[in-house]
């Protein structure tokens, strides 16, 4: 099958190209990192530099091509809502079209982010109403994409993993990493938060077996390892491994998260400072819990996970510096 991966350059996209490749399929990579589509191409992958707000750069290639896994994404806890809109909404509903117009099956990338707002924590199924309210601008983009993509391409699969980690992170362990390191992150809560979270490969699996499903897998899938882990256990295993303290003294989370709330308010005012070093995003995401529901993924798309997240998180640490 002939693949197209956007957001080749990014996290999961670069691991899912080279499985795919793997996998015997033949793939282009769609990136706007050079130096790492440069590592895609000495891995036998072929890689285009593209930008998928500027459709010229990329849509001809979908005329020579089977499926498009749309992984591309402005993932993130901060950012300005028109960067959001720009990236996850109309990118993602320009390439569904490009797909559906062209009958080629197409996976996309979402995020269980949008049940956050739900106030549900145990085994959420993708059948959980979502919105009018959501806890991110984030959350909000991204099931905005969600929406534009079902509209254009009724038969497209999109995956919602939730947390996705491993080797190559840039983003959820090593903000973890730098809250520690920085010594001010206290500890938000009396009692262990368990929630689940995605190694890459796991994600990456699962849009392999979206796309070589016989049929295509319409629908919402969730996808995790499908075990909890307890996330304040873990920051306490980081910081030892790290050599820096733990997460401590105990402030209450209600507190912290409206402070953060003050000083995004603040950041705010000044577009061009980059993200605060607290946000109330964040701050949720270590205080609330959640795991999701993967009968439909396992049941449709056959999905058990290749990586406990004892191994994965294992393998993580040991690769820090």
């Amino acid at each position: 099958m002939r693949i197209v991966v956007t957001g080749a350059t990014g996290f999961l996209g670069g691991v899912a190209a080279r499985r795919l490749a793997e996998a015997g399929h033949v793939v282009t990579g769609l990136g706007r990192d050079p130096e790492r589509g440069a590592a895609l191409s000495a891995s036998g992958i072929r890689f285009v530099a593209a930008d998928l707000t500027t459709p010229a750069q990329w849509e001809p290639l979908l005329d020579h091509t089977d499926a498009v896994l749309h992984a591309a994404a402005l993932s993130s806890l901060w950012g300005r809502w028109d960067e959001f809109v720009a990236q996850n909404v109309t990118a993602s509903d320009r390439v569904a079209r490009a797909c559906a117009a062209r009958g080629l099956r197409l996976v996309h990338v979402s995020t269980p982010s949008v049940y956050n707002a739900t106030g549900l924590q145990t085994q959420v199924p993708e059948s959980t109403p979502v919105g009018p309210r959501f806890d991110s601008r984030y959350a909000r983009s991204k099931f905005m994409a969600e929406q534009a993509v079902q509209l254009a391409h009724p038969e497209a699969t999109i995956l919602r993993p939730r947390g996705i980690y491993g080797s190559g992170d840039r983003s959820l362990l090593p903000r973890l990493v730098r809250a520690l390191r920085s010594g001010r992150l206290p500890r938000l809560t009396r009692h262990e938060v368990h929630s689940e979270l995605t190694h890459v490969d796991n994600a990456a699996h699962a849009a392999l077996l979206a796309l070589e499903s016989p049929a295509p897998a319409a629908g919402l899938y969730n996808v995790s390892d499908g075990v909890s882990v307890p996330i304040w256990a873990l920051l306490d295993r980081l910081a030892d491994q790290l050599g820096v303290a733990r997460p401590g003294p105990y402030i209450p989370a209600p507190l912290v998260e409206g402070a953060a709330v003050v000083l995004e308010g603040l950041a705010r005012l000044h577009p061009a400072q980059p993200e605060p070093m607290l946000t109330a995003s964040g701050v949720r995401l270590l205080t609330r819990p959640m795991t999701l529901d993967l009968a439909r993924a396992r049941r449709r798309l056959s999905y058990r996970p290749l990586v406990r997240p004892e191994d994965g998180l294992d393998a993580v640490l040991r690769a820090l510096p």
